[in-house]
């Protein structure tokens, strides 16, 4: 009797063992076809296309922003329309950077930006134009 018991729960625990066999077998064949399609995606993906398109304006952008600067650096501060301008300018090249590359790039590339800039007025005037920028379509 013992014996008969004995082979009836090792056939009970090798039959749970092929069915998690089969589970992991199943489990693994799905991981690999997944793995095969983002395989192919990268492979057809073309790189050299997303560079240009990614960074086809960024000489002009960062023409746009050397200039914009220049302004700030030149400009009188106490000619409320003009600051209103350069805000507006500054703004218009934060959303266009964050339209060519990301929001995160172009967040770095202005901080970078501020953390060179000795002049107060002209840190507080690009920050503020940044802050606009956020909510804007780029206009070039």
């Amino acid at each position: 009797m013992k014996i008969l018991l004995l082979a009836i729960i090792a056939g009970f625990v090798l039959t749970g063992c092929d069915s998690a066999n089969n589970m992991i077998d199943k489990a693994q064949e799905a991981a690999n076809q997944k793995v095969e399609s983002l395989q192919k995606k990268i492979e057809s993906f073309n790189l050299e296309s997303l560079n240009s398109e990614l960074f086809n304006d960024a000489p002009a952008l960062a023409a746009l922003l050397t200039t914009t600067v220049n302004d700030a650096l030149n400009a009188d501060f106490s000619n409320v329309a003009e600051m209103e301008t350069l805000k507006g300018r500054i703004s218009n090249v934060y959303a266009c950077l964050v339209e060519q590359s990301s929001d995160k790039t172009a967040q770095d590339i202005m901080q970078e930006l501020l953390a060179n800039m000795n002049n107060a007025d002209v840190r507080q005037l690009i920050q503020s134009g940044v802050d606009a920028g956020k909510a804007k379509q780029c206009i070039l």
